[in-house]
């Protein structure tokens, strides 16, 4: 059973089970991004980068996982200004 997404969710929490647009689903699962966790810590040049993924999804992920943007930030990205997840080789750093 699929669980809609919440800023309560588990950083752990399988991507799998999260119920996501089929774009975003699609995605995430093409370049590996297997939990929830990996989501919040990617940043947004970095999800952005990923194929099938915009602005506006982007947007909707840090919407419904309650990612906190840094305070004063005027580009768009999280917290973490490098991805967690080397997304040549799909591998958690």
């Amino acid at each position: 059973m699929l669980i809609h997404p919440t800023p309560e969710t588990p950083d752990d929490t399988p991507t799998e089970n999260i119920r996501f647009p089929s774009r975003i689903r699609n995605a995430l699962a093409e370049i590996g991004l297997k939990t929830v966790g990996e989501i919040r810590e990617s940043s947004d040049g970095a999800l952005r980068s990923i194929q099938n993924l915009g602005h506006g999804s982007v947007a909707y992920l840090r919407q419904v996982l309650g990612t906190q943007k840094e305070p004063g930030s005027t580009n768009g990205d999280a917290l973490m200004a490098e991805p967690r997840v080397d997304f040549n080789t799909a591998e958690p750093r």
